[in-house]
């Protein structure tokens, strides 16, 4: 199934749902905390999952949300850098500069890492509204609404607290522990996953043999590959070259010239095609395909599991670290509207108690930031560069 077919199943669902909200009632669900009465969305509030965050919030040791202040911090100073030092190559070294763009489904990433995208993205949205809520309750800053939401294709949960306790009541300190802890977790989590990825292969190994080829799961439009090949195609070979995996395509690639002839050869077919010129080296070659390790099943285990079943984990467990790790260290830039704003100008009223002096402080960084992100995506949308 590919992603637009997977979308339109998705949209189905979704109007399955409203219409079953307009069945019953919107006003009796409203009731129930069921917000279903706009096509696509869905919200659900739960006096439960306050409980739930409050119980389990208790449990932590207020030393583990300190920890995660001064996390907060380093994250904030290395995305300065790092946003910054990428800035800076789009004018000395562009072609080594990386693409910083809006994550916008089906526009800057399409086909298989959209899905796989939307899964990392709604389990960084959980895990970090979770960890708002347990700092909350950790400071007895009552937590005001809390649920599960979707709109369209996207998926996570919510936690709401009380806007004026965290302003009036809270100390700064504990106003900084909350504002921190959704990085602080996104950034545990991406290190949990980062984990797993890093010994996937040795997890896979007990139902799989060592990978075998390299699975092609995106083309790249009007490319040579996108004109001889297909999405599931399992490269075994490249010229007299023997494939086990992705790496060895790249490692191919990396001698293979523009204009050149190779052969590819599949699981089924042999296919020979005329390299174009890569946009970064003219001189080198381009098949225009994305690409990962092919796994077989060994024997018993291939009546459950598929060949596939274990590229779409690796997939997902990728993606889950790459949102998890992004969305932690953006949110933390001292910009309007996101938790690393208010966390830097909390922090600098623990010694600053002139509020006017905080804010000129606070708006030079805060421009600084500003720039640093839009020219980034500006000169990646002029250059082309973006994620799939």
């Amino acid at each position: 199934m590919d992603a637009l077919t997977a979308l339109g199943y998705i949209g189905i669902i979704w109007l399955i749902i409203y219409f079953i909200a307009q069945y019953l009632g919107v006003e009796k669900l409203q009731e129930k905390g069921i917000e279903a009465g706009t096509p696509f969305f869905f919200m659900w509030r739960t006096e439960k999952l306050n409980a739930f965050l409050t119980k389990m919030g208790k449990k932590f040791p207020i030393i583990f949300f300190n920890i995660g202040i001064v996390v907060g911090f380093g994250g904030m100073i290395f995305a300065f850098w790092m946003f910054g030092e990428n800035l800076i190559k789009f004018f000395i070294q562009p072609a080594a500069a990386g693409g910083v763009v809006p994550i916008i489904p089906g526009v800057t990433i399409t086909g298989l890492p959209l899905v796989y995208m939307l899964i990392g993205l709604a389990i960084a949205i959980l895990v970090h509204e979770f960890a708002h809520g347990f700092a909350a309750s950790k400071d007895n800053i009552p937590i005001k609404s809390s649920g599960l939401l979707g709109f369209l294709v996207m998926f996570g949960a919510f936690v709401e607290p009380d806007e004026e306790a965290f302003e009036k009541e809270a100390t700064p300190k504990a106003r900084m522990r909350l504002l921190a802890a959704g990085s602080y977790s996104n950034l545990i989590w991406s290190f949990v996953f980062l984990a797993i990825l890093v010994n996937f292969g040795a997890i896979a190994s007990i139902a799989y043999n060592p990978p075998s080829g390299a699975y092609i799961y995106q083309l790249s439009e009007e490319s040579p590959g996108a004109e001889a090949l297909f999405v599931g195609d399992v490269i075994i070979g490249l010229n007299d070259t023997v494939i086990d995996n992705w790496s060895d395509v790249s490692v191919f690639m990396n001698d293979a010239l523009a204009g050149s002839q190779i052969t590819i050869h599949t699981l089924d077919r042999d296919i020979t095609l005329i390299l174009a010129p890569n946009e970064v080296n003219a001189t080198r070659g381009y098949i225009g395909i994305y690409g990962a390790d092919y796994w077989e099943a060994k024997s018993g285990w291939d009546l459950l599991l598929s060949p596939m079943f274990v590229f779409h984990m690796q997939q997902i467990v990728l993606w889950c670290y790459i949102i998890l790790i992004s969305l932690a260290l953006f949110n933390l830039l001292p910009i309007p509207m996101l938790d690393g704003d208010k966390l830097l100008s909390n922090g600098l009223s623990l010694f600053i108690s002139d509020e006017k002096k905080v804010k000129y402080i606070m708006y030079p960084i805060r421009i600084a930031a500003l720039l640093i992100v839009i020219l980034s995506i500006v000169f990646s949308l002029i250059m082309g560069k973006g994620l799939f």
